[in-house]
């Protein structure tokens, strides 16, 4: 047996993976020796537009040698999945709204001026579109690229499982990281792999990690994953405990896991419409994966 492919005689998909991700990483890294002539949240923006702009540029690639269209790594823009990107976006801000509401009745968190007293600047707009390019560039990697091309010969639990955990791994270099946040972070994925599976698309999935983010950060102020934002609306903690997550931000809490669960539950019970995708006709574990998720 080949240690390169599979009984199918193709590339294993760990190994395909393994290199899409050096290549990410290296190109990420490399991103932070460059410094731009940029306010902070401009630069950061750049730079992760930059990282759009490859993952766009790997997939034109990998679409060429694979002989495999965007559709089948869940890439699909029709009327269809866009009103799957408008319940990701619903679900995300509602999420982070319903976590903070808590707080605020618990008295474990509080404006730091008023509801009257909004803070609106360009820095906003920047922290908007930097985290609309990282919902994207995210979802390319992790859910568009890793799970289509691990559900082709594998099982539901790895491709639920392994994006998950490599999502997770990618946030231990964040500043405050604790067990909980890496946990939550995990979870989330999980939450993210069932919505591609459960719409056979990523827009929902890109939808809930763009305004999961803003909400967090550019809106309340929250440290997201323990990076700080400015915001419209900054929130001082009053206790540093499992609830509010501390340093690392919500994710860092149980709350968040368990409005994770609840979001989860809401997708699943969701009736939503599927997109005809027609996958290639040797995909029957991928097909599999998709049945089990619905």
């Amino acid at each position: 047996m080949s240690i390169i492919r599979n009984k199918h005689h193709k590339i294993y998909s760990g190994i395909k993976i393994s290199f899409y991700l050096f290549f990410y990483l290296l190109i990420l890294g490399s991103t932070s020796y460059i410094d731009l002539p940029f306010n902070y949240y401009l630069e950061i923006f750049v730079l992760r537009s930059c990282m759009l702009i490859y993952s766009a540029i790997a997939f034109f690639v990998i679409f060429h040698l694979e002989k495999r269209p965007p559709k089948d790594f869940g890439i699909i823009c029709r009327m269809t999945t866009m009103k799957h990107l408008v319940y990701g976006l619903c679900m995300g801000a509602i999420s982070i709204l319903f976590i903070t509401g808590i707080l605020f009745l618990s008295q474990q968190a509080k404006l730091e001026f008023s509801w009257q007293q909004p803070i609106f600047s360009t820095n906003i707009l920047y922290i908007l579109l930097l985290f609309i390019v990282v919902g994207i560039d995210e979802e390319l990697l992790i859910r568009g690229y890793m799970i289509h091309t691990l559900g082709r010969y594998n099982t539901t639990y790895v491709v639920y499982l392994v994006p998950a955990i490599i999502f997770g791994a990618l946030h231990l270099s964040n500043p405050h990281v604790s067990v909980v946040g890496f946990i939550n972070i995990i979870v989330i994925g999980i939450l993210f792999t069932y919505m591609t599976l459960k719409t056979r698309n990523i827009m929902m999935a890109i939808g809930f990690h763009i305004t999961w983010n803003f909400f967090q950060g550019g809106f309340f102020g929250f440290n997201v994953s323990g990076t700080t934002t400015e915001a419209v609306y900054p929130i001082i903690l009053l206790k540093d405990n499992l609830w509010t997550g501390g340093d690392f931000g919500l994710e860092g809490g149980v709350l968040t896991t368990l409005t994770v669960l609840l979001v989860g539950l809401l997708v699943y019970y969701l009736p939503l419409q599927k997109t005809n995708v027609q996958r290639h006709h040797n995909t029957l574990s991928h097909d599999t994966t998709y049945k089990r998720a619905t």
